[in-house]
Formats: C-alpha cells, structure tokens, sequence
C-alpha cells in the first residue's frame, strides 16, 4: 500500500459517531476515510456555516455522510496537512450536518444570543438614569399656572 499523503484526526464524538453506524456503514466510512488520507479527493466543499468543510459520501445510495476538514498537521507530525473527521451519520433531516455545526461552533452559539434573548434582556434592563432616580416621585401640579403662549402656525400674510 502506498504512504499515507495526510495525517488523520478526529473529533472525540465523530470517533463515537463512526461506533454507532450499522456496521456496513462504518467499513464503508473506514474505507472512504483510508481513501483520503492516502489522496483520494472524492468529497465536496461545504457552503453556508460549514463553509471550509467537505462533505463525504459514505454509501453508494448518499444516506450516510462524514464531514471533514482539510488543516495543517500538528508541527510533530511527518505531514504537512491532514484530514480531521468532524462527524458521520445520517443525512435525514441533516443530523450529520447539525452535529458537525455543533461540534465547529459552540462558543459562537454560546456567545452570541438570539435575537428574541437579547430584546428580553434589554426588556428587563434598567436604565442607569432610573437607578439614580428616586423610585416613587409624587406627582405634583403647579397650582395656577399661567397659561404659556402658543406661537401662530400661520405664516405672515403680506
């Protein structure tokens, strides 16, 4: 067999991912994993979140998938590059697709809320000029004031 032209790395869950395939699947995701580190580049580009990532095909009828990422080797590596495996699993209703989005990005979920939470923070928010405001002001109307007069609205007429 020929040298290997990646080194190969994993996520901790894509490895558990790779277990819980039936078992057909998972020698079909072995396979397609020996073939692209040894240079195969049968995998696709990935749009949207998982922009930067590529797609594989596991099974001849395209219900299982892998998503990787092509990155550079960890300096005591041999290699200059290598293939880390993100996720495998289904493609219905994208669960491998979720996972790997889960998987690349938690601390932008996790940093950045939602629209709807962020409205319902500033909601609950004080403002700094109330908290420097006395909490209940009676109201208090001046006794006769002395009606302010209104300017016209109407232009001069000449």
């Amino acid at each position: 067999m020929s040298r290997a032209r990646f080194a190969f790395a994993a996520h901790p869950d894509a490895i558990g991912d790779l277990r819980e395939l039936p078992s057909e699947m998972r020698d079909l995701a072995l396979l397609e994993l020996q073939n692209l580190v040894h240079g195969s580049d049968d995998c696709l580009p990935l749009k949207g979140r998982l922009a930067g990532y590529h797609k594989v095909y596991v099974d001849p009828s395209v219900s299982y998938r892998m998503v990787i990422q092509f990155r550079p080797a960890p300096p005591t590596s041999t290699h200059k590059r290598e293939i880390y495996l993100v996720a495998a699993g289904s493609r219905k209703d994208y669960a491998v697709y979720r996972s790997a989005h889960l998987r690349t990005s938690p601390q932008q979920d996790a940093e950045a809320p939602s629209a709807t939470e962020a409205r319902v923070q500033a909601a609950r928010a004080r403002s700094p000029r109330a908290v420097a405001q006395p909490a209940a002001v009676p109201a208090t109307h001046p006794a006769a004031a002395p009606p302010t007069p209104v300017a016209s609205r109407r232009a001069p007429q000449r």
